[in-house]
């Protein structure tokens, strides 16, 4: 008695030659690779047999088929909306507190408890606790250092929460475990990694979206020099990839889940600047390794629709998805293009030490011994010098947002903070006291960001250096016009003037244009950065403008620093990585296609390839012993070449056969099947599979094949004591021509280097066939490709 029923109750024997079929997984362990060939190819097969059905229910299929993406599109738009508008409320409620609370409802922020002209509900912290005079013993001064630690406190112990381990391979090749924490930084050098296609496991699931959520909100109203647009990414990339396993279509389809990934970033910029083209942009520029044309509009239909739904929402309690943007009516001359010039020369120095000087102080100040095994004692020291250096700062103890409309304002409106005693001020002798506190802003907020970047907890890089370069460019606009007022005469005041006859700056678009410059020298965007400002400000007249100054700094960051921070985040951390926008420069290499691989010998001991010449089955135990060899070169998802007299049949996927494993073990301990099994790779016929035992009275070896009993009945030679029907099971079981890979990519072996990332790049594809003279010797994967030349410089 047999007890293989329970596998006939889940397949019916008229499709027993696909019992395997749905059970198949590639890998999902780290840094496995994707093959975007075998996804298109899934693809194309997919949409073919849904063109193929024929009649109404073949129509309502095809309707179906075609407006999931939309309704997927919809939920992600939605849910990221819901998501930025709790963050964005929770957010405001914790910065404020540090200042007072709210009388009536504890849980207003200031905005919301003084709805009305006059405000006698907001309380503030001095008014509540009878303090000294002294500044040190000021009852706000204490709320203020006390929360923020406190608030630092929690945003790192859950960030602490994500930690897990994952491969890395070291220069020698060896393959070492280091810690993880999914949920801290701004993830992108992760999200970079995933789409260009390779696995993280858990880095985009249920509990780093809702640890990171939580202790974003935390490090933010903390205090901390960092912002939550990058943060926003991850998050967004999170609720696409959980959406995305609501849909067949999505979860089953590599190509399509990637599609939905994309969308969702630009889904999260939109939603941190309110900028659905920059969005967009973005996507397409910067963490889409491959984002076809036809499916760039889905990606613009998430971003619109998630600025439509935080619209709906109203979090500021503006109408608007932003909490603020400026507009500017003044216009430009062109010989201010000196000005934006210098700004942006600033702007890429700025960016290229920034880069430089956070992965210096990466290995020198977090590799020490107090800090590296300690990330809490790291964090609270931050979190403690910013709250003494910031809180008695009028433009750094605020929340960003704010620091960023009021520094970013024009000069013409009639506010006090821009008026002639605040920060336009028209007299001379009121631009020194002015500029100081400005410019004490800006060094403390340059170190604060250059040594909060990188803590753990979440930061992102992108608010922190548009502040920087505003106050820089607010600094530098009042300098010069007071060099204009005091120097009439200079010999750059009298070239810039004799084009309009008199020069009066407004320093708030100089603010803009700066900030601009010097996020741009950090993230080395460009058509991103401009949109994105162009959006903020909705001045057509400063695009130029701001071209100009965002150009010149990508022109000086590359010409010092040709890595943005994120790019040199990716090499430290050791993410297979492989750049599809700057190629290899192998011209000073003395690598060649010969030293990237191992040549295939198919007759030693630690065989990774099976000849199939003289036999036509292996067995079993060879496959078993193949893929843990091939496991421990680190190669989990690798494929294993099947030879004929030296030419090449067809590649076997490692992942994909462990599957197979699996089910086969399982079916043979349960029928207690005897013998050893052997699958059949060429010339499958109605046998996929034979079985050899070891008759110990005449030491001759017995192959069991097809019992032929078609009743169920077992006859003298069945297979391994399996009747009929069992072995119909374990006859589709080991049928392996579902995973056998034909279309493989080959180059010969004196092909270039450049060729060979060509391929990889452009194609996606995980391993490439290595030929001589028309004869197989080996496979290159692409992770030892991108080990290999990790070193090698890029143009």
């Amino acid at each position: 008695m047999t007890n293989y029923q329970s596998i006939q109750d889940l397949h019916s024997l008229s499709g027993v030659a696909n019992t395997h079929k749905h059970r198949i997984q590639d890998s999902d362990e780290d840094f496995t690779s994707l093959d975007w060939v075998q996804d298109y190819l899934k693809d194309i097969q997919y949409k073919q047999n849904v063109q193929a059905q024929k009649g109404i229910l073949g129509r309502l299929k095809r309707c179906l088929h075609y407006s999931q993406d939309w309704f997927l599109i919809t939920i992600i738009a939605f849910v990221c909306a819901t998501m930025a508008y709790a963050i964005d409320r929770c957010e405001e409620l914790l910065v404020d507190l540090k200042r007072g609370y709210c009388a009536n409802n504890v849980i207003y922020n200031e905005k919301r408890c003084c709805a009305s002209f006059t405000c006698d509900s907001w309380r503030l912290w001095p008014e509540v606790f009878a303090g000294g005079n002294s500044w040190i013993l000021r009852a706000d001064f204490l709320v203020y250092i006390m929360l923020s630690l406190l608030l630092a406190r929690l945003a790192v112990a859950i960030t602490l929460t994500t930690k897990r381990m994952y491969p890395v391979v070291s220069a020698s090749g060896v393959t070492v475990m280091k810690p993880m924490y999914t949920a801290y930084s701004s993830g992108l050098p992760e999200i970079k990694t995933i789409l260009s296609g390779f696995t993280i496991k858990k880095f985009l699931g249920v509990h780093t979206l809702l640890c990171k959520s939580v202790a974003l909100v935390f490090a933010i109203a903390s205090g901390l020099s960092l912002g939550k647009e990058g943060p926003y990414v991850h998050l967004a990339t999170c609720i696409g990839n959980i959406c995305a396993r609501l849909f067949k279509k999505a979860r089953n389809n590599g190509a399509e889940r990637r599609v939905m990934l994309s969308a969702a970033a630009a889904a999260g910029v939109t939603l941190a600047f309110g900028s659905p083209l920059g969005g967009v942009l973005f996507s397409a520029e910067e963490v889409s390794y491959f984002l076809p044309g036809n499916q760039l509009f889905k990606t613009f239909f998430c971003a619109i629709m998630s600025n439509l739904f935080l619209r709906m929402m109203d979090p500021y309690g503006t109408g608007k998805a932003v909490l603020f943007e400026v507009s500017y009516k003044s216009d430009w001359i062109y010989l201010e293009i000196i000005l934006y010039a210098i700004i942006g020369i600033a702007g890429g120095l700025f960016g290229s030490l920034f880069s430089k000087f956070v992965s210096f102080w990466a290995d020198w100040f977090r590799n020490k011994k107090g800090m590296s095994e300690y990330p809490i004692k790291e964090v609270l020291v931050v979190s403690g010098i910013t709250a003494l250096l910031t809180f008695a700062n009028p433009y750094t103890n605020i929340a960003v947002p704010e620091l960023l409309a009021d520094i970013a304002s024009p000069c013409y409106l009639p506010a006090d903070y821009t008026g002639s005693d605040g920060l336009c001020p028209s007299d001379k002798t009121v631009f020194p006291p002015v500029i100081w506190p400005l410019l004490y802003a800006l060094v403390v907020k340059i170190f604060l960001t250059s040594i909060t970047f990188g803590i753990k907890v979440p930061a992102g890089i992108y608010v922190p250096t548009l502040v920087i370069g505003a106050l820089f460019g607010r600094v530098f606009a009042m300098y010069f016009q007071y060099f204009v007022y005091t120097h009439p005469q200079s010999f750059i005041v009298r070239v810039i003037m004799s084009s309009s006859g008199n020069l009066n700056i407004d320093f708030g678009i100089y603010a803009m244009i700066s900030a601009g410059a010097f996020m741009a020298g950090v993230t080395r965007m460009n058509i991103t950065l401009t949109t994105i400002m162009f959006e903020l400000t909705s001045s057509y007249n400063y695009v130029v403008p701001f071209s100009i100054s965002i150009a010149i700094s990508l022109f000086v960051a590359n010409a010092i620093e040709p890595r943005s921070v994120y790019e040199r985040l990716i090499q430290k951390n050791g993410f297979p990585f492989l750049n599809n926008r700057k190629p290899l420069n192998f011209s000073g290499s003395d690598i060649d296609l010969y030293d990237l691989f191992s040549i295939i010998d198919s007759t030693s001991a630690n065989a990774t390839s099976i000849d199939v010449t003289t036999n036509n089955y292996v067995y079993i135990d060879t496959l078993k012993s193949i893929t843990k060899r091939m496991k421990q070169q680190g190669l989990l998802d690798g494929s294993i070449p099947v030879l004929k007299r030296n030419r090449l049949l067809f590649v076997l996927s490692v992942p994909k056969l462990e599957s197979i494993f699996r089910d086969i073990e399982d079916f043979m301990f349960q029928n207690h099947v005897r013998g050893k099994l052997q699958i059949k790779l060429t010339n499958i016929d109605e046998n996929t599979f034979q079985i050899i035992n070891e008759d110990s009275d005449s030491s001759r070896e017995k192959r069991f094949g097809n019992p032929h009993c078609s009743d169920g009945s077992t006859s003298e030679d069945s297979a391994g004591g399996l009747d009929y029907k069992g072995y119909q099971l374990l006859n589709g079981l080991c049928d392996l021509r579902e995973i056998m890979d034909f279309s493989t990519i080959a180059v010969d072996i004196k092909s270039p280097l450049s060729l060979v990332e060509y391929i990889f790049t452009k194609l996606g594809n995980r391993t490439i066939s290595i030929i001589d003279t028309g004869e197989f010797v080996g496979i290159l994967h692409k992770k030892q490709f991108i080990q290999k030349c990790r070193n090698i410089e890029a143009f």
